[in-house]
């Protein structure tokens, strides 16, 4: 089957585009800059941007199913204008070049931060509202782009289905990815207290499962919650513990304190042009994350399955250690 990826050096798409190699499928990959991990693989590599049309094209022709996964994350508070492009108009452009060369499924990749997180107590299901309002930018712009994507499918044109997963974390993660860099931070007692909270941990391995499955699985025009299991941070840090013999942190830090030193960490990032540790929209989004993200509308159409959360952690901290990365 032949099949094309955007987005194939990021978190997922890394070890999609292996899964896919693996199982023999014939696959074009879209390479912006970064093409690190699958150069050496047997791949066609299409040079080009999300967001140019003739690139996409080139991308999709003759193509039976795109995977789309390309896309800015962002835990700062600030909207920027390439954040928008990326996340909702390069998604429009992948849609449309699918349409015009006649790919018969497009798989594309939300998040469940593109659902409302209000009420965190409740059920958390593909029925819930959009975020379309919500103050962070990064699931304004995942909402936008998912409520196009549905829209799409019900025009003329290909399959359409969209796969939202919770935070992932797990092996193969080489960049490494937000999660992954916590991990490594927790490991070398770099954070010294608990952000309070928690959220819905996936690991990598099942979303990439889920994806895989959903080349011929899958309603059109359907989202699916793709999670794993809601932790808190002292949840995760236990378990960390437990699979590493290392000392982890047990004191929680007031959220007060958190929001109000979460700007000076803010500002310190862009300064020295690092990544932040916290933000104040990840402070709130761990405090506000639902203990209840079900994927079983996944596990009936997809047959998708997650497993424990101690054996993504205990693999992720295994495959860290086989890379030089602890």
């Amino acid at each position: 089957m032949k099949t094309a990826i955007t987005g194939a050096s990021g978190r997922i798409g890394n070890l999609l585009l292996k899964m896919l190699v693996e199982n023999g499928h014939d696959v074009r990959v879209l390479a912006h800059r970064n093409r690190d991990g699958f150069e050496k693989l047997p791949v066609e590599i299409v040079g080009g941007s999300i967001l140019e049309p003739p690139d996409l094209d080139r991308l999709a022709k003759d193509c039976d199913v795109i995977f789309h996964l390309a896309a800015v994350i962002s835990i700062r508070g600030g909207f920027s204008e390439h954040l928008r492009k990326v996340n909702i108009a390069g998604t429009q452009n992948l849609l449309e070049a699918a349409r015009r060369q006649n790919v018969r499924r497009v798989v594309s990749f939300g998040s469940v931060h593109a659902f409302s997180e209000d009420e965190p107590d409740t059920p958390f299901d593909e029925t819930r509202p959009l975020a379309l309002h919500a103050p962070m930018a990064y699931s304004r712009t995942k909402a936008e782009a998912l409520d196009l994507t549905l829209r799409f499918a019900k025009e003329n044109g290909p399959e359409v289905i969209a796969l939202c997963p919770t935070s992932v974390l797990g092996p193969f993660d080489p960049e490494p990815s937000l999660s992954g860099q916590m991990l490594i931070d927790f490991y070398k007692g770099n954070i010294p207290m608990l952000a309070p909270g928690g959220f819905d941990w996936v690991d990598v391995r099942d979303v990439v499962a889920g994806a895989l499955s959903a080349m011929h699985s899958g309603r059109s025009g359907e989202a699916y919650l793709l999670s794993g299991r809601y932790a808190t941070m002292s949840d995760i840090v236990r378990i960390i513990g437990d699979v590493t013999g290392r000392p982890v942190p047990k004191h929680v830090a007031p959220y007060l304190l958190l929001r109000a030193v979460a700007p000076l960490v803010e500002v310190f990032s862009r300064i020295t042009c690092t990544q932040p540790r916290f933000t104040r929209d990840a402070v709130v989004t761990l405090r506000r994350g639902s203990r209840f993200v079900s994927s079983e509308k996944a596990r009936k159409d997809l047959g998708y399955t997650s497993r424990p959360l101690e054996d993504t952690i205990a693999d992720a901290y295994q495959w860290f250690a086989q890379h030089n990365y602890l």
